[in-house]
């Protein structure tokens, strides 16, 4: 019954968001929310603004082959840390969000780029 009520949590802990996150927006918003001083600085409704802005960025720019091209991903990189300057993000927070987000941008690109073709 425990486990049951944790994986409901966890399916609606994206609901709390206005408007609410879903779950490739809330993973963007694990990856950059994993500092807390960041959550504390900006607070979770900037945090989750920068992650639907990350899912933006990602079906933007994403490509069949952005994880294997490096001058694709040097973009991406610099897109995503375009993005975090404009919100405030903690300057010397900055290179572990950018690892993380370019981490579940990877995880995610074979979804996103299917649906592309």
């Amino acid at each position: 019954m425990e486990l049951a009520r944790e994986v409901a949590a966890e399916g609606n802990r994206g609901t709390h968001f206005t408007p609410p996150l879903n779950s490739d927006e809330l993973a963007f918003y694990d990856a950059v929310a994993s500092n807390e001083s960041a959550v504390e600085i900006q607070g979770e409704g900037v945090l989750a603004d920068i992650a639907r802005e990350l899912l933006s960025v990602m079906r933007r720019d994403v490509r069949t082959d952005w994880t294997v091209r490096d001058d694709v991903r040097a973009k991406l990189r610099s897109s995503i840390k375009r993005l975090l300057v404009r919100f405030g993000y903690p300057p010397d927070k900055q290179p572990e969000a950018i690892k993380l987000v370019m981490e579940q941008m990877e995880s995610m690109a074979p979804r996103f780029a299917e649906a592309r073709l």
